[in-house]
């Protein structure tokens, strides 16, 4: 069951569906103002969180070109105060993508309002058949516009750096106990996992397994970057650690394994009795040692960390010996119960608000307009996370939960925007510590493209004609045959998309009431004023009482 938290939000999507997907005609702008007209911002939502859910081998948004729907779960200390879009909660915390986006935000009228007092964090936990079971971490210290990139692995179709093994009918359990030994490995021998003759296999509900089994091994080499960017709960996290305390930090990572079991009818092994599984994972030569301050050597300790699917966080298990075997490092590890695990140091040195960002535009602009990246360490060049800013001119971006103390570098992905490019001196960006406090200054340069297109919206209820609502909202569109998204958003009734094509046709993307619209619009002019627009009397009933 859904529950619309925020009622008065209703009016936004009607408004949105309105403006999108009517053919009204336009009609001259008049004064708002004159008069006793009272216009009412219903701007309600204060914090925003989109998410975008990429394949992480195609980088193309997941069910962008299918029926594909992602599920997405909000689990963590603030899931509550986690809503769609539209002010609707469903009562499990779980949500559908279309076309590989979700849009949430937060409950504005309670206490997860972030602030420098307030941090709100939650972890948004993403399953689809096919692939593996992903989440990332969210931490925020302030209200605005916020955005969230998960890539995901098809394990058909596995990014760089990713080795699958997938296979059925090895061995057979009898009562619960596996008769004969089991070993598998992954392609190129990067992870092997044996399961000894003899051990009992249960479920989560404490059910022995029967029959053939199902093994999926899948292994993460921590020196590729398509690998570590879809790293489970993403690099920058939340964790338990071994004395039951919880932490926010970085990991440095030495690989992952995921491991899933299943019998015949699809019970997943989960716990073990009567034995232990032996894990073995590859780990690179290049992997950085942030405690020694070099690259990894045999003898070195590292932390065994397991994953809740269900919640998104990693928990500390204990602590392996790195070895080396006929010139190449590995680690071996004793498994009481199933999960994906991965071995990496911890850095806890943090802090909540990372640096501000000024980009400084030469040249004309309209509206605000985003900005993507990735951040690396120095150390090791090795992916900490994506950004994803939404650069308005004259206002400082603020950024949440970076790491301190530690020298980085931000890669500027410009090419997905036609109407901006990062100058060459700030590609990249190197930053020597995002904790320091001093404000990062980068320039930028408009790209003439296009024409500017302007849409004005305002709406009345015929019982109350005097209250004027303009509204505030966003939409992702992209030009037919060019399946680049790009974002525009409209401000108290008000929007100026940037670098339009007149008489090119767009693709308008959009959520409504738990459902999301996908139509095409073509641009005839560069203005449209939506003016005088009657709200259904239901819809003025509900808000007001009348």
């Amino acid at each position: 069951m859904k529950t619309r938290i925020l009622t008065t939000y209703a009016i936004l999507s009607i408004l949105l569906m309105v403006t999108i997907f009517t053919g009204l005609s336009c009609k001259k702008l008049k004064d708002v103002t004159d008069g006793a007209k009272l216009i009412v911002d219903f701007n309600i939502i204060e914090t925003s969180i989109d998410v975008k859910l990429y394949d992480a081998k195609t980088g193309q948004l997941i069910g962008f070109d299918d029926d594909k729907s992602v599920t997405i779960t909000i689990t963590g200390s603030d899931k509550n105060g986690v809503l769609d879009a539209t002010g609707l909660q469903p009562a499990n915390n779980q949500y559908l993508s279309q076309k590989g986006i979700l849009g949430l935000a937060l409950n504005p009228n309670s206490e997860y309002t972030p602030s420098s007092m307030r941090t709100v964090s939650f972890n948004i936990v993403a399953r689809l058949e096919g692939y593996l079971t992903t989440s990332q971490h969210v931490s925020l210290s302030a209200t605005g516009k916020n955005f969230v990139r998960i890539n995901m692995v098809a394990l058909d179709n596995p990014p760089d750096g990713v080795t699958v093994l997938n296979e059925s009918g090895l061995g057979n359990v009898f009562n619960g106990q596996l008769e004969e030994s089991v070993v598998v490995t992954t392609p190129g021998n990067m992870a092997e996992l044996t399961i000894p003759a003899g051990i009992t296999m249960k479920d989560a509900d404490g059910i022995a397994l029967s029959g053939p089994l199902d093994i999926l091994l899948v292994h993460f080499d921590n020196t590729v970057d398509e690998a570590m960017s879809a790293f489970p709960g993403g690099l920058m996290t939340n964790v338990n650690l071994m004395d039951g305390s919880t932490a926010d930090g970085m990991f440095f990572s030495a690989g992952f394994v995921a491991i899933e079991i299943r019998d015949g009818s699809g019970r997943q092994a989960k716990t073990f009795e009567n034995g232990t599984l032996g894990l073995i994972s590859v780990v690179g030569d290049n992997t950085f040692n942030p405690e020694a301050q070099r690259n990894v050597a045999a003898g070195d300790v590292i932390p065994l960390w397991s994953y809740d699917e269900e919640t998104g966080m990693w928990t500390e298990e204990d602590e392996l010996i790195i070895e080396s075997n006929e010139g190449s490092f590995q680690i071996s590890a004793q498994l009481s119960h199933l999960s994906y695990f991965n071995f990496d140091w911890f850095w806890t040195e943090y802090c909540t608000y990372g640096p501000e960002f000024n980009f400084i535009v030469n040249g004309d602009v309209c509206d605000c307009f985003p900005l993507e990246g990735v951040m690396r360490r120095q150390s090791d060049n090795a992916v900490i996370s994506w950004l994803y800013f939404w650069i308005c001119q004259d206002e400082p971006v603020q950024t949440f939960f970076a790491p301190a103390n530690i020298p980085v570098y931000i890669e500027w992905f410009d090419e997905n925007n036609p109407t901006i490019t990062v100058n060459a001196e700030y590609q990249p960006t190197m930053i020597d510590n995002l904790c320091q406090g001093t404000p990062i200054t980068i320039y930028l340069t408009a790209v003439p493209y296009g024409t500017i297109v302007t849409a004005e919206v305002e709406a009345y209820c015929a019982s109350d004609p005097n209250f004027i609502i303009r509204p505030n909202f966003s939409v992702y569109f992209h030009k037919a045959g060019d399946l680049n998204l790009r974002y525009a958003e409209m401000v108290n009734g008000y929007a100026e998309i940037c670098g339009v094509e007149v008489g090119a046709t767009y693709y308008i993307f959009c959520y409504y009431d738990g459902t999301y619209y996908y139509e095409p619009f073509t641009v005839t002019q560069t203005s449209y004023e939506y003016i005088n627009f009657e709200l259904p009397a239901e819809v003025c009933s509900e808000v007001f009482g009348y």
